[in-house]
């Protein structure tokens, strides 16, 4: 009974452990937009079968930091995704595949070079619905200071850091690129204009293209998946702004599935590289131009990844859990840019709204502060984190509200006086 036992356990093992057909695939792209592909590679290795598994950002992080999961195939433009494979040494080398990429293209994260590809890339910019526009008689926005303008309030929508990737790494451009004070600034004008903070960052492509909404910063390929389909829709990248890499790579498993090294291939291949912008995944293959150049701005991703969890936290509790006190805030400051004249006394108090209203909780020096972000964990049961999060809603809602009455008091005073 026992040898029979140990035999069985023996067969068993064998059996996990033999390579399989299928791959499983982790990605944050639309399944929409894998499958066309993993049909093209069906018609090379007909004996390959496919499961298409979409997550979001911090949904996939959590899969992939299970022991027991069973991924072959990690497919985003999230450098963050591939971390816990790399930490736990769960890649396999991709040996010849990567050798020939050029060095610009390698990914930023210590020791991946020889386990993760980039297969392609994206651009992002602002997309705008035409006849929105039209209707509600706005500008064409050409650049991230324009969608602070009065015009826009409540004609913009945009999807958070902790729910796209895509959108961390613009936020991230932001402050990069403006500095902590003004880049902070500029997305807290940005989000008194907003009519919607979407759960998924295709959910703001989505609601333009239904008129929901008129504006919204987006990942090239969705801009380009809608115009095929509706010739309103316009779009152009945004200057000063990164090169997003598409990465790939294959996972380590016992059961180790056939073809995960194969399909890496097939899409490094040059037949599918000199067609990636015409297909499903609407990105530009590794040599290709942007239809729409634009001025490339390097991302400094170290400092991205020691401040990410600050920044997710941070954007949700002072954009998204605030939009309605920040639409409140944003009306009266713009009602008063109108005025037009203001004595000395109420132009001091009309820039002390505005400074409220502009001002994040958090100061530069915190976040610069290694200490300060290691005591950050993207989990709601951390005790620290829970008291910081409530500390900035809180310090947050009392300077929105200090605006908005603020405000209020000028107005009634303007009126008065007329």
């Amino acid at each position: 009974m026992i040898r029979f036992i140990i035999l069985m356990l023996s067969f068993s093992s064998a059996c996990i452990a033999a390579p399989t057909k299928q791959l499983i695939i982790l990605t944050t792209f639309t399944e929409s937009s894998i499958t066309p592909i993993t049909q093209q590679f069906q018609q090379h290795y007909p004996d390959a079968v496919f499961k298409v598994l979409h997550r979001r950002e911090e949904s996939g992080l959590r899969l992939l930091s299970k022991n027991d999961h069973d991924i072959d195939i990690v497919i985003s433009s999230s450098p963050m995704l591939f971390m816990p494979l790399i930490e736990n040494n769960r890649l396999l080398p991709l040996d010849s595949l990567s050798q020939n990429l050029d060095n610009d293209w390698q990914p930023f994260l210590p020791g991946s070079a020889s386990s993760i590809a980039v297969f392609g890339y994206s651009g992002y910019g602002l997309m705008w619905n035409k006849d929105y526009l039209i209707k509600h008689r706005l500008d064409i926005p050409q650049t991230w200071e324009s969608l602070a303008e009065p015009q826009y309030f409540r004609h913009l929508s945009m999807s958070s850091p902790s729910r796209s990737g895509t959108t961390h790494l613009m936020v991230e451009n932001i402050l990069q690129q403006y500095g902590w004070t003004d880049g902070w600034k500029l997305l807290l004008q940005i989000g008194g204009n907003l009519a919607s903070v979407s759960a998924r960052s295709f959910g703001v492509s989505d609601a333009i293209s239904r008129g929901l909404t008129g504006v919204g910063p987006v990942i090239d390929s969705f801009a380009f998946e809608d115009q095929k389909q509706f010739p309103f829709i316009g779009f152009h990248y945004q200057e000063q702004s990164p090169r997003l890499p598409s990465y790939i790579a294959a996972v380590k498993n016992r059961h180790q599935a056939r073809h995960s090294l194969d399909f890496i291939g097939f899409l490094l291949s040059d037949n599918v590289q000199q067609s990636l912008s015409t297909s499903s995944l609407n990105k530009y293959g590794l040599h290709q131009k942007p239809n729409q150049p634009f001025t490339v701005l390097p991302i400094d991703y170290e400092q991205m990844q020691r401040r990410t969890i600050l920044i997710k936290l941070l954007f949700d509790q002072i954009i998204n859990h605030q939009l309605d006190l920040l639409n409140q805030a944003w009306r009266h400051i713009h009602q008063l840019t109108r005025q037009p004249s203001l004595t000395d006394a109420q132009q001091q108090q009309y820039q002390r709204a505005i400074a409220l209203a502009s001002t994040p909780p958090v100061t530069e020096a915190q976040a610069n502060s290694t200490v300060y972000n290691q005591a950050l964990i993207h989990s709601q049961t951390d005790v620290h984190t829970a008291k910081s999060v409530k500390h900035w809603r809180r310090v947050m809602s009392k300077q929105l509200e200090e605006s908005i009455l603020i405000s209020e008091q000028l107005l009634a005073a303007i009126k008065e006086v007329q």
